[in-house]
């Protein structure tokens, strides 16, 4: 168990998560930033400078994705609560909760729960994995389009998963969706100087996040 990351290191990642999403918004994903629980639930005082993301921890994103919520009922739009106040962010993943009224009909879904992202996407990174991946990660499970989890796995919806093999045969609801990306700077299809780095802390295996 490495190090925890200091309050400077914290602010730089936050800074940087902001600055990613910032370059993720698309006609399928948009967001808006908060520094507090309140400004949150009242949606008041957005930090809307992607410079100043030092004091953000908390997130609406808006995923403009059809989505099952029920047998024969979609909703054109899901919105996703985040909170990355969390003890040892980023080598844990953020809190997160469904702020829509309507609950996505998926076995990764549940109100009043967090989305079951499964084991395979942030914990194994150590903390070496941006927000905005957890962003592409969601809109690929409101479209339910990921690789399955396994005979036998039924979540929290069962009939959910009966009803996507029956009806879809295990591919997306829509095929044609256009999912966010990261950045060209980030992802490398454009020549820029990574906006961050891994450094040790005294060992290999206690990266921290250090953004330039």
């Amino acid at each position: 168990m490495g190090r925890a990351v200091n309050q400077q290191e914290l602010a730089e990642r936050r800074i940087f998560d902001l600055r990613v999403l910032s370059d993720m918004r698309c006609a399928t994903f948009d967001f808006e930033a908060y520094r507090t629980m309140a400004d949150l639930e009242h949606r008041r005082n957005a930090v809307t400078d992607s410079t100043r993301g030092a004091s953000v921890t908390r997130y609406r994103w808006i995923f403009r994705i059809r989505t099952h919520i029920s047998q024969n009922q979609f909703a054109p739009v899901t919105e996703i609560g985040v909170n990355t106040d969390v003890k040892d962010y980023p080598r844990v993943p953020p809190q997160t909760w469904i702020l829509s009224s309507h609950v996505p009909w998926s076995p990764h879904f549940r109100r009043n729960a967090p989305v079951c992202i499964g084991p395979e996407l942030w914990a194994p990174s150590g903390g070496h994995i941006t927000l905005g991946e957890l962003a592409i990660n969601i809109a690929h499970l409101l479209n339910w389009d990921e690789k399955g989890r396994g005979r036998g796995y039924v979540g929290w919806n069962g009939q959910a998963i009966e009803h996507h093999k029956r009806a879809y045969g295990g591919n997306p609801i829509d095929p044609n969706v256009r999912y966010p990306v990261l950045p060209g700077w980030l992802a490398g299809d454009q020549p820029a100087e990574p906006a961050f780095r891994i450094v040790s802390s005294g060992t290999p295996a206690d990266p921290v996040f250090r953004v330039h």
